[in-house]
């Protein structure tokens, strides 16, 4: 999680969304990195991303540090095609290990345009397929290759920025606005 942490660049005052987030276990082990971050825990699951059980996850953590961790988070329930998150409002989106899941790549993207502010950065950590046709162990969907995903992103209105290589085939993509 620290190069994680490292790779994202999260500062105190940052209002972030992390899509497809579920309770927040990572967002709130982030938080308890750097003080002062407002998370938008954003999920289509309605178990797993509601305020009970991201305030359990919070819980969690203190536990597990010793310390409360200073941060806000909101879980925010949005649909396969929409965030329901407000426009023109984050530093900083992010997509850890949820990418390969989306069933509607495209409106997404066109969703985390809408909602990033003018300099804001979308960052996905993602893992990569290292052979053609490989699926994600954990879910069983198909992976994208380092190419596939960076043509998709820059045909949708992304400029590349930086890769930052936390393992061969797990990878964080950090994306401005074109």
């Amino acid at each position: 999680m620290k190069k994680s942490f490292e790779a994202y660049q999260l500062h105190a005052g940052d209002v972030i969304a992390s899509i497809g987030a579920a309770s927040g276990v990572w967002e709130i082990g982030l938080a308890s990195m750097q003080s002062g971050l407002t998370f938008y825990i954003q999920d289509i699951d309605e178990y797993s991303c509601n305020d009970e059980e991201v305030a359990y996850t919070k819980a969690y953590w203190e536990r597990q540090l010793g310390h409360s961790i200073e941060g806000t988070f909101y879980a925010i329930l949005g649909t396969p095609q929409k965030t329901n998150l407000p426009e023109n409002t984050f530093d900083k989106v992010l997509i850890i290990n949820a990418f390969h899941e989306f069933q509607y790549l495209e409106e997404m993207l066109q969703e985390v345009i809408k909602i990033l502010k003018p300099t804001g950065k979308l960052i996905i950590e993602e893992e990569i397929a290292l052979t053609h046709g490989q699926l994600h162990e954990g879910c069983g969907l198909p992976l994208f290759s380092e190419t596939q995903l960076v043509d998709l992103l820059e045909a949708n209105q992304f400029r590349l920025d930086r890769v930052v290589a936390k393992e061969s085939y797990l990878k964080v993509f950090i994306f401005e606005k074109k």
